[in-house]
């Protein structure tokens, strides 16, 4: 075999590989993107913005910065849900199966904001907003399990695990004009087993609802250990009489 042929034959070998490689990022970017915006979009009924996405098939591993989940409308912050960086680790080798796993995923530097705002004498916040959706998207999964199950054994459906997911440095912002109060909570480290919608898996729903709980629990601790809640307690006497007697229960029993 002669130099020329040589030089041909690595070049077409390279170009086999470039495109191999070329095709395995597109296929992974689409995964990660339905993941995260149609994913995050069924549960939290919010628009999601990705900034930049990352993939080394080399690595095996997928970075994306810059996640924004929009805020509801009427609400101050733009992102009700900030996230500086996600880090995933994949198997490489199953990526173009019908079932795909991850290593990790492990969400690093999320803020959470949680506002309270006066409409017509109603005390409304976004993290209840967000709830009634998950609430409301779980009634209608359990209603449409049975026809699912069925569609799924038919087009063969894709299914996918996460081994662990990590949850890194998250904060939660308190907000509120209306109660006067501006209060920033850094939260837990979490982590959860076994995600994804495998049989005998932890379903993303089931894992959100767990994050909220454990949301809610940490700004208990903090109305507990801090002034938090003689704070609001004495905005509560100030602006009763512009507030519902529905909507006082309800932040009463949110602070408590």
């Amino acid at each position: 075999m002669n130099k020329k042929k040589i030089i041909i034959l690595s070049v077409v070998f390279l170009t086999i590989i470039f495109l191999i490689f070329d095709f395995l990022t597109y296929r992974i970017n689409k995964i990660v993107k339905d993941l995260l915006i149609n994913k995050s979009k069924e549960f939290l009924c919010q628009q999601v913005v990705i900034g930049d996405i990352d993939t080394s098939i080399l690595r095996s591993s997928v970075k994306i910065n810059n996640i924004e989940v929009r805020n509801l409308e009427g609400f101050k912050n733009k992102n009700i849900i900030y996230i500086k960086k996600i880090n995933v680790d994949f198997e490489l080798s199953k990526v173009l199966t019908n079932n795909i796993s991850v290593k990790n995923i492990n969400i690093e530097g999320a803020k959470l904001n949680y506002e309270f705002l006066l409409d017509n004498k109603e005390i409304k916040d976004n993290i209840s907003t967000l709830r009634k959706c998950e609430k409301s998207d779980d009634k209608n999964t359990q209603d449409k399990t049975k026809n699912e199950k069925e569609k799924n054994k038919e087009k063969n459906k894709k299914s996918f695990i996460v081994n662990q997911l990590i949850i890194n440095n998250a904060s939660l912002n308190v907000s509120s004009d209306i109660l006067d109060i501006n209060k920033e909570i850094t939260l837990n480290n979490m982590t959860f087993n076994n995600v994804g919608n495998q049989e005998g898996s932890n379903k993303f729903g089931d894992v959100l609802k767990m994050i909220f709980d454990n949301i809610l629990l940490s700004i208990n601790n903090e109305i507990i250990q801090g002034d938090l809640k003689n704070k609001i307690k004495n905005k509560l006497k100030v602006i009763k009489n512009k507030i519902s007697p529905e909507s006082l229960k309800k932040l009463e029993k949110t602070f408590r």
